[in-house]
């Protein structure tokens, strides 16, 4: 009987810190979203700049290239039949992964002239996007140093509390 309970405490301060871990995860995995979001502008701008390429077929090389054709945005708009605002717009509320609502706000504001300018504009529109992100991600790297290390303390602290109440 006694092994048991001690199985089933151990079991709840693992849980607990799982809990925790999965938590800091999040601002980790910000980050990192944030960063690829960051390379795909980086690659938008390029492509558009120099190749003149259609917006479509510069976002599905996007997907294969830089989110080796998970589910993201560019993807989910260049399979939406809708026209490239209504297609982004709808992918950024859809394809959230980590990110907060200001970096979605920011990610829509790009798809209201998507498509819509001449080269250049379409070019400082990126440029403007990819400034906005940048400052994102020194906040995004600000709560990862803050907040990670404190959800996975606080996931061993709850799990020890929870036993030292339940013993």
């Amino acid at each position: 009987m006694l092994f048991l309970k001690g199985l089933s405490l151990i079991g709840v301060i693992v849980i607990c810190s799982y809990l925790g871990i999965i938590k800091s995860k999040t601002f980790e995995n910000r980050v990192l979203e944030l960063n690829k979001f960051q390379n795909a502008l980086v690659m938008f701008k390029t492509k558009i700049e120099f190749t003149h390429e259609p917006i479509k077929n510069i976002f599905g090389e996007i997907s294969k290239v830089i989110y080796k054709d998970e589910e993201n945005i560019f993807l989910y708009t260049i399979k939406n039949q809708k026209n490239i605002c209504d297609s982004w717009n709808e992918g950024a509320e859809k394809i959230k992964k980590d990110f907060t609502k200001e970096d979605v706000e920011i990610i829509k504001m790009m798809g209201k002239l998507l498509g819509k300018t001449d080269i250049d504009g379409q070019v400082n529109e990126i440029e403007l996007t990819k400034s906005l992100i940048e400052k994102q991600i020194e906040k995004a790297e600000l709560e990862k140093m803050k907040n990670s290390k404190l959800y996975k303390t606080m996931g061993v602290i709850c799990g020890i509390g929870i036993c030292i109440i339940l013993i």
